[in-house]
């Protein structure tokens, strides 16, 4: 069948007094004639709703749990702190950084599904023909996957270059220029002490990656253990046999 060519298919379809009213009414407001053509839109606005539904929900769950997190963790740096305020200051930027990150990520990923929803919704209102709909919302579609592809190639970029610099403090090597130009008595004798500075600095920073990714294997390493604690009750219910020994 070409494009664009109807091919006429008859079905019967129950509808009560109420839903063939909405219809109509659906109709009249935005200047259609007929009901099978607005079925027919409405269908196309119903199937890709039904599509997105799934990566909908996941981004939205995702973002009320990271918003639990973020709270929780707040809500525990306040009590572990109370003593101290720059402590307590910098724990706050560094929850703010990672899950403003993640916050965002997904509701860029939930806004795109929306937008692509509200645009066909606009374009199955208007008095074009269906064609010229579906054409939009192919082209629709095409750039919701290239910036899909951009994000997650930039996103995972990103992480690289997060996880690689894991531990470098930019600050704090800032200030540790700045103190070392302003205590020497030239610029000669400032360059050889920044050289020092930046070795001294640099093995900081390793020794720092060195230690974050002890915590995060330490980390894991419980992680799992808890997950394995959490399986045995799970298997026990599922074949309580083995527990018989029969």
């Amino acid at each position: 069948m070409a494009r664009g060519e109807l091919k006429t298919i008859k079905f019967q379809m129950m509808l009560s007094e109420t839903e063939a009213k909405t219809l109509d009414e659906w109709a009249e407001r935005h200047g259609f004639k007929s009901r099978a053509e607005v079925i027919r839109r409405l269908c196309q606005l119903a199937l890709l709703t039904d599509e997105r539904a799934l990566s909908i929900a996941k981004n939205l769950n995702t973002v009320d749990n990271l918003a639990v997190r973020f709270a929780n963790r707040v809500k525990s740096a306040k009590s572990s702190f109370s003593r101290s305020k720059n402590r307590l200051t910098e724990r706050l930027a560094e929850f703010a950084e990672l899950y403003s990150e993640e916050l965002f990520d997904h509701v860029g990923d939930l806004s795109m599904d929306l937008d692509l929803i509200l645009r066909t919704t606009g374009g199955l209102r208007q008095a074009k023909s269906l064609d010229e709909v579906t054409e939009q919302l192919r082209q629709d579609r095409l750039r919701l996957q290239e910036t899909t592809e951009s994000l997650t190639a930039a996103r995972q970029k990103r992480r690289e270059e997060k996880k690689r610099l894991e531990g470098v403090d930019f600050v704090d090597l800032q200030n540790r220029m700045e103190s070392v130009i302003r205590s020497s008595q030239d610029l000669d004798l400032a360059q050889e002490a920044a050289h020092q500075e930046i070795s001294l600095w640099l093995e900081g920073a390793k020794t720092n990656k060195a230690e974050i990714e002890k915590r995060e294997r330490e980390r894991d390493i419980i992680l799992a253990e808890r997950r394995k604690l959490m399986e045995q009750p799970q298997r026990a219910e599922e074949d309580p046999e083995d527990q018989t020994g029969a």
